[in-house]
């Protein structure tokens, strides 16, 4: 499993999680569109073409989010030369769109720190936030949809 997946299965288990992951709305509530990985979606994205439950009949984007993680990176803080065990680090990049307005990003951007800050997957340290790139316009594919970014990173043994 990828982080892309890991990070997507704890966004949708926090509906479909049994107790309650955090006390709050759950980010499928707000994210109506969908989350999305970028594996699944391809080079352009979330598109009409690679992800058509994104958008209303009317053509307009629906609130959602494209899950990127980036390379695994080792760090050399632990090495081990007889196991050969070394840690790494990953950064996951979440975006979060809407077509207009920042109400549901501002809303889903709360939630997903909660979700994450301090998390520990089955083969990771604690997970940390390290960047937040807020109220800016898609450039790309969704034409200047409303975006957020919000970034976590990974450390592991591999």
């Amino acid at each position: 499993m990828s982080r892309e997946d890991d990070f997507k299965a704890r966004m949708i288990d926090d509906i479909t999680g049994s107790p309650v992951i955090v006390a709050g709305t759950p980010v499928m509530t707000t994210l109506i569109g969908g989350i999305f990985t970028k594996a699944a979606v391809g080079r352009d994205g979330i598109t009409r073409d690679s992800a058509p439950g994104a958008f209303d009949a009317s053509g307009y984007l629906k609130p959602c989010a494209l899950i990127k993680q980036r390379g695994l990176v080792p760090d050399g803080g632990i090495r081990d030369g007889i196991t050969q065990d070394i840690s790494a680090s990953q950064t996951v990049e979440i975006y979060i769109y809407e077509d207009s307005g920042y109400a549901n990003i501002d809303a889903a951007l709360e939630r997903i720190r909660d979700l994450f800050i301090g998390h520990h997957f089955t083969s990771s340290f604690e997970v940390a936030w390290v960047n937040l790139i807020d109220r800016e316009r898609d450039e790309g594919a969704l034409q200047g949809a409303s975006m957020a970014r919000i970034d976590f990173q990974v450390r592991s043994i591999e």
